[in-house]
Order: structure tokens, then sequence, then C-alpha cells
């Protein structure tokens, strides 16, 4: 006895990420068939990440009430522990952003189902990232540099242990790149305070994790 799970078309991929490559739906930039559930694995070496762009050809069956009932992409971090879902996405209005994964492990799905199909389905190009320090998050960090684009300040000495959130924010504007902004965190502790940047926890953010910017 068949029934709409059965009924599926089922294909699981593993792909060993050494340089750039790309996955996409069947026939894209066409009509997608229906009833499939296609899974890809993506490895990185170890100390390493992958990210991963969508096309800006993107479109799927509508969701239902801002819901991915139907048709959909998924992408979630997988580690030895945890599966953390990054994101699930359908329609036509917005093409997903640019994800880097926080393990070297990730998984994409895509499943349609047999009532509507849409074009052009989709297409995410994936790439590694050998320094995790350098990987440009997708939306954390996006955030940070959209903010501060053509925002010109002095030089700052970060050396008050407490800061406002309006103090916080105008220190971060003051550096120029992420990367530059990373080279005064706590080796020892940055990964927990580059979080607490983005925690709404209190009015305060207690910045223990930054060295003091000197003037040359």
């Amino acid at each position: 006895e068949s029934n709409h799970l059965t009924d599926l078309y089922r294909k699981e991929e593993t792909i060993s990420v050494a340089g750039n490559g790309c996955i996409h739906s069947p026939r894209f930039p066409s009509s997608y068939p229906r009833n499939l559930l296609l899974t890809w694995r993506l490895h990185s070496p170890e100390s390493t990440r992958i990210q991963l762009a969508f096309d800006n050809q993107f479109g799927l069956e509508e969701p239902e009430n801002d819901i991915c009932r139907y048709d959909f992409v998924e992408v979630e971090d997988v580690s030895e522990t945890s599966t953390v879902i990054r994101g699930r996405w359908c329609g036509h209005k917005e093409v997903p952003p640019r994800i880097t994964s926080r393990t070297n492990h990730i998984k994409i799905t895509f499943k349609s189902d047999d009532y509507f199909v849409a074009k052009p389905g989709f297409k995410i190009c994936y790439s590694l990232v050998d320094d995790f320090q350098h990987a440009a998050s997708e939306t954390n960090w996006e955030s940070v540099t959209s903010s501060v684009s053509g925002v010109s300040y002095p030089s700052p000495s970060v050396t008050d242990p407490t800061l406002t959130a309006e103090a916080l924010d105008q220190t971060i504007a003051a550096f120029d790149t992420v990367e530059d902004l990373l080279k005064h965190f706590n080796p020892d502790s940055w990964q927990e305070d580059l979080e607490n940047l983005y925690t709404d926890s209190g009015h305060h953010y207690r910045g223990r994790s930054y060295h003091d910017r000197k003037s040359k």
C-alpha cells in the first residue's frame, strides 16, 4: 500500500568538499518534478567550514500561512551530538541568505509534494572556508557590515569594562572590516563573546573579550 511518503523518489548523495561546486534541483532552471525527497550531505576537512550561496534564480511552491509545508529546501548543521536547522525556504519572494556552516558537515534537503510544482527551483554553490575567523557569517556579520557601510569613526580604544548597547554599536562600527574586529577579541574566549554580541541579554554588554585598540 502506497502513501504520500512511500511514493516519493528518494536519493541521498555525499559530497566531499575540497573546493567549489554546486548542487541544484532537477531540471533547474525549469520546473522540477513532483514527489521528490533529495538529500545532499556535504563534508569538509577538519578545522574547516562550508559556505553556501543561493543562486538569484530561486522559486519553489508558495508557503501556506508563511510556513513551508509542501515544497522546500532546508539546510542543517550536523555534528556528532546534534543537528541544527539553519533555515527552510520556499516561495519566490526572497533569495535565501548566504550561510557559513558551524561545523564541517552540512545537510541540504529538497522536498516536493505531489501537487503544484514551480520554477526555476534552486541552485546552491558551496565553497571551502579554511579559517573560521575569516568566515563572514551570513546573518550576524551581514548585519554588522551593512550597518557600518560608509560610516567613519575615529580609531577607538575600548577600555570601559561595561558598554551600553549604543556604545557597543559605535565601537563595532569603528572597525573597517570583520577581520579587523576579530583581531581585538580575546583568543581564548572570542567565540563566546562573539555570540554575546548578538544575544539580547540585557541593557549592557560586558566586553571582556576586547583588547585595547591603540593609536599608532
